[in-house]
């Protein structure tokens, strides 16, 4: 099927969603809970770090600024074709509700677009059940189709470079055989019956070929946001910044290799809780910038979409 015989389609972006204002952290917390209301300590942690990244009481969301780049670019390149929706798993607006205002529109085919460029089996069930979900709550059938990841995007693997490669040289004299490369994802629960062996391989192959291109002396893959019961992948980043001082590496670049959208946790993590242990350990730390709507991945994700598009329908 050429481009110029896709029928009409929605596409779906999807995010893990956050407060937007400081208001937002209760009625957030209650619907990542499931309705549950959140203890005065999940309140505070929230509010905490909400203030410490946004600097003030209310943030800009950069996956809205995302979507909203695609679609342009969608636009340019194929007219009325594709039509881009936000999506969050635990905000507004909701999977469901996205769904539906796309559905309302007449539209039949669904591509779903998650921000995650590398997936694990954990996100997958995730994604999986809240498209369920969603489809028993919109008014009729619509044909839906996920696309799991995307870890070779060209845009993604070179967004990741150049921007670890200016963090670098923020260095001062910064020798790069004592320089260790610090890649940073989002931890996953796993198990002996559920393991999550792809997730960890795809994360170390682009921590290696990050170390490789830049002339790195030690490569660390890390992890944040562990939580709830059972075991979660490890080292956490501040376990992994200990191990860099005991080294004897002198300076860390910490490198987000799995997020292309700059949010609370994972800024929090980067500009506080990094940014403070290093400090301590006595270490020269810079971080890369997080990708967020670069020309050359919007335009890689706009290739992506309408070259699954084209075989979705075929």
């Amino acid at each position: 099927m050429n481009h110029e015989d896709i029928l009409q389609t929605g596409v779906l972006v999807l995010e893990y969603g956050e407060p937007a204002t400081l208001d937002d952290i209760v009625p957030y917390l209650t619907a990542h809970y499931h309705g549950h209301p959140p203890s005065p300590e999940d309140i505070a942690y929230m509010r905490e770090r909400c203030q410490r990244v946004w600097s003030g009481t209310s943030g800009d969301s950069a996956a809205r600024r995302l979507a909203a780049a695609l679609d342009d670019e969608l636009r340019q390149r194929y007219g009325s074709r594709f039509q881009v929706v936000l999506g969050a798993r635990h905000w507004h607006p909701t999977v469901a509700d996205a769904l539906a205002h796309l559905v309302q529109t007449g539209i039949q085919y669904v591509l779903v677009l998650p921000l995650s460029p590398v997936a694990s089996q954990m996100s997958l069930r995730s994604y999986q059940e809240t498209l369920e979900h969603a489809q028993t709550e919109v008014a009729q059938p619509v044909r839906l189709h996920l696309i799991p990841d995307w870890p070779d995007l060209p845009g993604y693997r070179s967004a990741l470079t150049i921007n670890a490669t200016l963090a670098l040289e923020r260095l001062p004299d910064c020798d790069r055989s004592r320089t260790a490369l610090l890649a940073i994802a989002h931890s996953v629960a796993e198990s002996a019956r559920k393991p999550e062996t792809e997730y960890q391989w795809r994360l170390r192959q682009t921590m290696q070929r990050l170390v490789s291109t830049l002339g790195c002396g030690a490569g660390y893959l890390a992890y944040y946001g562990a939580g709830g019961p059972g075991q979660w992948l490890g080292p956490d980043v501040l376990s992994a910044l200990d191990e860099i001082a005991r080294a004897g590496l002198r300076h860390v670049l910490a490198v987000p290799i799995n997020t292309v959208y700059d949010n609370v946790e994972v800024c929090y993590e980067l500009d506080v809780r990094m940014a403070e242990r290093a400090a301590a350990l006595g270490l020269g730390y810079v971080r890369a910038a997080i990708p967020n709507a670069v020309p050359a991945l919007i335009a890689d994700l706009a290739t992506l979409v309408a070259q699954t598009a084209a075989v979705f329908q075929n």
